[in-house]
């Protein structure tokens, strides 16, 4: 069928190094009754893994069955299901909830770290260069706040300078002249052109 049969399978997904061995177990009331399958994803084909070889072993126990491939290579690429027996006699697919395994290289893994590597050092230019594009700026848009004439600095101390002048500027008691009601001479009547 399409659907998960009763039985649990674990783990879902294996990415291991070449000539690593992998262990597969699956769950199940009936071990005696279920098997391992392999297929691949591009293609339809069903293989049975039934009996114990050089690559690989199966052992059944009372509620699992464990499957185990000694050293991993490329042609171990695929995903293996455990179904139950005579699938591919009684033409059947089994159901989808398989195993995926992926055989990585020792470059791969070398290219990985070294992707890694790349990246945190990305990551670290593009802080550094964030906070100079940041900093830069504020420092300049600061430095020339500071020379403009009404910055905080500035204008207090004008302010200052301004009322001191002012202070110095004024006339002492001394200097004040009584208040005279003088009009004006044109408004007494002379003519403007007449002294």
């Amino acid at each position: 069928g399409s659907g998960c049969p009763m039985v649990q399978q674990q783990p879902r997904y294996v990415a291991a190094k070449k000539n690593m061995p992998v262990h597969f177990i699956c769950y199940s009331q009936e071990p005696q009754s279920m098997q391992w399958y392999k297929t691949s994803e591009d293609s339809d084909d069903l293989y049975e893994l039934d009996r114990n070889t050089s690559h690989y072993s199966i052992e059944r126990k009372d509620n699992f069955i464990n499957f185990t491939i000694f050293r991993i290579n490329y042609k171990d690429n695929g995903i293996y299901v455990c179904d139950s027996k005579n699938l591919t006699a009684e033409k059947k697919q089994p159901h989808l909830c398989g195993t995926e395994l992926r055989v990585m290289s020792h470059n791969n893994i070398q290219q990985i770290q070294s992707r890694n590597t790349l990246k945190d050092a990305i990551i670290i230019i593009q802080s550094i260069l964030l906070v100079i594009f940041i900093s830069v700026p504020m420092l300049l848009f600061l430095d020339k706040v500071s020379d403009s004439p009404w910055s905080p600095s500035r204008v207090s101390t004008s302010f200052f300078l301004v009322q001191g002048l002012e202070v110095d500027q004024m006339a002492t008691y001394e200097d004040i002249t009584p208040f005279r009601d003088v009009k004006a001479k044109w408004t007494v009547g002379e003519h403007p052109g007449e002294e």
